[in-house]
């Protein structure tokens, strides 16, 4: 299995460091090609699209949620060459491409203050967290979900953690001891689907009730921590804005489940003033409250 994981992963370099290399306007001709495919001949995932944004902006007719759809579908495709290019792009470029009110951050490490930061599945994630740690005092740690092929997870592991971060993955409680070890900011993408729905919290999301995870703010309270909400705005494509909410400098002292209450609402702003830059292609309301 090792000789397995290592060769896949090479396999993998091997082939997407060569595109990794080129400009961004040939990746960019890229993308266009890879949307025609996938949108417009393939239909991946359109049906679940159209329902998602149907049933999120009931009050759009059907020509915008389609125009939506279209803008999202480029999205979509921007982001995953986008990661690829984390292979061979400078920090000077990224912090050109990803701007951030640093300040912030730098200013609650300066307190000495841990700091979680509640973000979603919008584009470019995977830009802002290697932004993170470029720009940032304290030691930036990502939580993710492990995919199932070790090949592809070792890959993307590299990528996310090209700027000195670290990682813990969600399956690995004995990881989370590193947090311990130094002042660090956190970041959660805590808007998708919990695999525990017993120990879920049910909040309405755009229309609909949806289980979140009370894990970022079960974390935040026991560290008596900053929580700071990131959303990201699409300037133009391959430029983008990271804008912070300081929601409180001590989690302990919010009511039990505000904490993630307000970090619906504030998702819901992000998906009102950019709804193509989310990733509607997930299952998001598949679950009903008490059924699994």
């Amino acid at each position: 299995m090792p000789n397995f994981v290592g060769c896949m992963y090479y396999l993998l370099l091997l082939l997407l460091y060569p595109i990794a290399l080129l400009p961004f306007p040939v990746l960019y001709l890229l993308s266009d090609i890879v949307y025609i495919i996938i949108y417009r001949i393939a239909g991946y995932r359109k049906k679940v699209v159209y329902d998602n944004l149907k049933q999120a902006f009931p009050e759009k007719t059907d020509s915008e949620i389609r125009l939506i759809m279209k803008r999202f579908y480029h999205n979509f495709c921007d982001q995953w060459f986008e990661m690829i290019k984390l292979l061979t792009i400078s920090k000077e470029a990224l912090n050109k491409r990803m701007k951030g009110d640093w300040e912030i951050l730098q200013e609650l490490d300066k307190q000495e203050i841990n700091t979680y930061l509640l973000s979603g599945h919008t584009f470019n994630w995977e830009w802002a967290n290697v932004a993170f740690q470029h720009n940032i005092p304290q030691q930036f740690i990502g939580v993710y979900m492990p995919v199932k092929n070790k090949g592809v997870e070792r890959l993307i592991t590299k990528l996310r953690t090209s700027g000195g971060g670290w990682m813990i993955s969600m399956k690995a409680k004995k990881g989370f001891q590193r947090l311990q070890q130094v002042r660090h900011a956190t970041g959660l993408i805590a808007d998708q689907n919990p695999s525990n729905l017993n120990s879920a919290i049910w909040l309405p999301f755009m229309h609909r009730e949806a289980p979140f995870f009370r894990g970022p703010e079960l974390l935040a309270r026991r560290d008596n921590a900053a929580v700071v909400f990131v959303g990201i705005k699409k300037i133009k494509r391959g430029y983008y804005r990271i804008k912070f909410q300081t929601l409180t400098k001590n989690a302990a002292e919010m009511q039990s489940g505000g904490i993630m209450r307000l970090y619906v609402q504030f998702m819901e702003e992000q998906l009102r003033k950019q709804p193509e830059n989310w990733l509607w292609t997930h299952k998001r309301w598949k679950h009903s409250k008490g059924i699994s």
